[in-house]
């Protein structure tokens, strides 16, 4: 019988695919695409189930087993597909551009930003070892299709193709791979929300925050986890980076041992944050100085360039109503520490005293406690949200406009089930000299940077099996 004959390698993020594929030629004439077994050169990998989707070109060269095969060049990052005598076929998807690898890397950089942490690209270096940025399936169709995404022109979300077979539904979804279990008990676990490309990306801002708050020494809640993280310096061999390499391995690849094999997947997410940051530029990933200076009309908006929001993405609310007409809630709890909270940052360009107001409408909470830090010292102020419309008076306080005040606003308000509503804040100037800003409009600061999709509430990669993060 006669067979078309090839060999092929596939490699993608420090792994590779090898081996020899033999179609017959009547299977060649009535199929036009294959899904054929993918054998790893990784040790870690070796005993998994892996395949691809390989696509037949017009006109293969057919040849008998035992004669002369046709090889694809050996430095092919992708080579599969039925050929010709002269030309070679590759795999037939729309992998992600260098256009929506960028954009995605924005949304990276912003969405992190918005919830404190301005070293995104170790986020990018974790998008780039699950996925290599692709979120939908068209992007990587070797992968199994799970839910429909919005993200994806209402087509299949990636899922991840090692956990079984797809027709089992299980496997991680998204760029950065989110699995609690079959595709409906991910959502369920994380909402509809970890189906787009924005939700995807906060869950996973939040899953490092949380993790660096479990295993690093020091780190107690989200703004010391957050410090953390921004501290971490994109230099392999840096006693930081090392522990950032060891806890995503551990938490994110569930690989904690400390052998050999989780050493050189805790080096690839290092590497990738590494080579990521360095693609793009020091200046496409700096945040930390996105929010400069009041803005022009003393109003610091919700996410906005001079607000924070931190917690779990889950919780959070985006509404229609207050100050132009958009804010954003969460419920309150009785715990003792806050487990979503908001932060407003005090810029202003001189030192006065100012007026603080907070708009609010819609609330439910009756005992809503704000955090003032003002010229060194910390006032509370508690506020009946229930009872109010529109802007409430916080205080009037000196701030020394020093870069480190702020207003916090927590969930922790000692009663649980309330509904907490955030919203903008007004500073106003005593002196009479007008606002004590010199930023933009719109209700935030000036930033360097233009998001292509902030954050919303809510492979080519070969995806080896593994625990997911949990």
């Amino acid at each position: 019988m006669q067979h078309v004959a090839y060999t092929y390698t596939l490699e993608v993020g420090g792994y590779s695919a090898f081996g020899m594929l033999y179609f017959a030629t009547d299977l060649v004439a009535a199929h036009q695409s294959f899904r054929v077994p993918m054998h790893l050169d990784a040790p870690e990998a070796r005993g998994t189930r892996q395949s691809a989707t390989f696509r037949c070109r017009p006109a293969p060269r057919v040849v008998t087993l035992g004669g002369d095969v046709m090889r694809a060049a050996p430095s092919l990052l992708v080579c599969c597909g039925c050929m010709t005598a002269s030309s070679t076929a590759t795999l037939e998807q729309e992998a992600v551009t260098p256009e929506v690898k960028r954009e995605r890397a924005a949304l990276i950089r912003d969405s992190a930003a918005e919830m404190g942490v301005h070293n995104a690209a170790l986020l990018g270096g974790i998008a780039t070892s699950e996925t290599n940025f692709a979120h939908c399936w068209s992007e990587a169709t070797f992968a199994c299709m799970g839910p429909a995404s919005p993200s994806c022109g209402g087509e299949p979300i990636i899922a991840g193709s090692a956990d079984g077979p797809c027709a089992n539904e299980q496997g991680g979804l998204g760029m950065f791979q989110f699995d609690a279990g079959t595709y409906a008990q991910t959502v369920a676990t994380y909402t509809d929300a970890v189906l787009t490309v924005e939700g995807n990306t906060a869950q996973a801002v939040a899953f490092v925050v949380d993790k660096a708050m479990l295993d690093i020494a020091g780190v107690t809640d989200w703004r010391s986890a957050v410090a953390w993280i921004n501290s971490v310096p994109l230099v392999a061999g840096d006693p930081l980076t090392e522990e950032w390499a060891d806890l995503i391995a551990c938490r994110y690849n569930g690989c904690c041992s400390g052998s050999a094999t989780c050493t050189t997947r805790g080096d690839k997410y290092r590497d990738n944050a590494i080579d990521l940051h360095a693609e793009l530029g020091a200046d496409f990933w700096r945040t930390s100085d996105r929010c400069t200076a009041l803005p022009a009309d003393g109003v610091i908006d919700q996410r906005s360039e001079c607000y924070l929001a931190g917690g779990e993405p889950r919780f959070w609310r985006r509404e229609a109503g207050g100050f132009g007409d958009d804010h954003e809630s969460t419920n309150t709890t009785a715990a003792q520490a806050p487990s979503n909270f908001a932060q407003w940052f005090l810029r202003p360009t001189r030192a006065t005293a100012y007026r603080l107001e907070a708009h609010l409408q819609g609330g439910e909470a009756t005992a809503a406690t704000y955090e003032i830090l003002h010229a060194g010292e910390t006032s509370t102020v508690t506020i009946d949200q229930a009872a109010t419309d529109g802007f409430v008076l916080l205080g009037e306080f000196e701030l020394a406009a020093d870069g480190s005040e702020y207003v916090l606003l927590g969930d922790n308000t000692g009663t649980a089930g309330q509904q907490l509503v955030f919203d903008a804040l007004r500073v106003t100037p005593l002196d009479g000299e007008g606002p004590g800003g010199g930023g933009g409009g719109g209700g935030g600061c000036t930033t360097g940077h233009s998001s292509t999709g902030a954050i919303a509430f809510v492979l080519l990669a070969v995806l080896r099996r593994r625990r997911r993060p949990r």
